[in-house]
Parts: structure tokens; C-alpha cells; sequence
């Protein structure tokens, strides 16, 4: 099968990142308390602008997540077990600046691809996605690798997914309790994960 795998929210936990430091990075810049903890975006979070967002996502706080902070438990070694079974993995995400020109978007596409590779996660192919408009690319994306099943968390891109008939493993947040469909499986863990893969490749053959 042909797997094709998010980043953030399913490599890393970006909602936890997103609490722990987001929360008193907000509040001693710019006053601002929590005000939906289940949201994806730290707009919807912290109730804060554009501007403001992308400050964070230039900050040195940011950036421990970039680069130090871990990966999904398990998640590395089910990759590794996946592709020795034969299945071909496909990194397919969008990030801030990753997509732009200049020092920015080189920072970000250096420090992902060394991200990955420090948390010893093995990948046949990597898409990056424009983070306005990862829906269309993530689609665009799985057409031209021929994606069995894409693993996502973000609600947008699973619903734009599943509407174009390809199957979707939603690894579960609070901000994607609501994504249900026939072709949308939750998985809770990267072991979840592996189980309904395994399902799939056995229908399969």
C-alpha cells in the first residue's frame, strides 16, 4: 500500500506543544488567556490575529518544537515495520513558511527534513504542502503518489479527503471528534495505526 502521513498532530503531538508553550507565551506578550482548548490553531486557542500567529511561529518557542521536541510514541518503529512489510511511505505536510521563498522557508524545510530524520522516522518520498492550502495540495498529493490511505488530524483535510473517495486513519484530537464517514478511521495511538493498515492491506489482496 501506498501510506501517506502527516506531521503535525500525527508525528508530533502539535495540540499538546500548542497548550504547554503556546499558554504562557500568549499570555505574558500579549494578555491572552486560553479560550478553546480543543481548537486545531493557536488562533482559535488564544483568540489571537495573523500577525500575532506568525510572530509565534518565528519565536524561539516555536522552534523547540521544530526541532527538539519528540515524536508520537511508537510512531517511528510502526514506520520502520510498515515498510519492511513493503508498504511505501509518503511524508505529505504543510508547516509556516515551509512553501516560501528565502532564509524562511530554507530554515523550515531544513529543520523538518532533520527533524525527521534524528527521530529515525524512514520515508520513500516527501510532499510539502502550501500551509494556506493544504486541503487542495494534500489531495494533489495523494493522487500523484497513489495514496491508499492518508494518516491526518487536521478536520479540513480529512472531510477534503474523504469527499474525493480516499480512505483517511484521523489520528484523534479534540478538534477532530466530529470527522466521521465510511472511509474515516481513528486511531488513538501509532499502534491503532498499524492495526487498521494491517486490515486494509489483508481486504486488499
Amino acid at each position: 500500500m501506498n501510506i501517506g502521513i502527516d506531521v503535525d498532530g500525527v508525528l508530533a503531538n502539535v495540540a499538546e506543544f500548542q497548550l504547554e508553550y503556546g499558554t504562557p507565551y500568549f499570555k505574558k506578550k500579549y494578555g491572552y488567556d486560553v479560550i478553546n482548548p480543543n481548537a486545531f490553531d493557536v488562533k482559535e486557542i488564544f483568540g489571537c490575529t495573523d500577525k500575532e500567529r506568525n510572530k509565534f511561529g518565528w519565536d524561539k518557542t516555536f522552534w523547540h518544537y521544530i526541532i527538539r521536541y519528540p515524536a508520537m510514541e511508537n510512531a517511528a518503529n510502526i514506520i520502520d515495520k510498515l515498510r519492511k512489510e513493503g508498504h511505501r511511505i509518503v511524508i505529505i505536510t504543510g508547516r509556516v513558511f515551509i512553501k516560501q521563498s528565502g532564509f524562511k522557508g530554507w530554515l523550515s524545510r531544513l529543520t523538518l527534513k532533520r527533524w525527521l530524520k534524528r527521530r529515525k522516522i524512514i520515508y520513500d518520498n516527501l510532499f510539502l504542502c502550501d500551509e494556506k492550502n493544504a486541503a487542495q495540495d494534500k489531495l494533489l498529493a495523494c493522487k500523484k503518489y497513489s495514496i491508499d490511505v492518508m494518516i491526518e488530524d487536521k478536520p479540513e483535510n480529512i472531510m477534503t479527503l474523504m469527499n474525493n473517495a480516499y480512505s483517511v486513519i484521523c489520528y484523534d484530537a479534540p478538534y477532530n471528534s466530529k470527522c466521521e464517514g465510511n472511509s474515516i478511521y481513528r486511531a488513538k495511538t501509532w499502534d491503532d495505526v498499524y492495526e487498521i493498515i494491517k486490515k486494509k492491506s489483508v481486504k486488499k489482496m
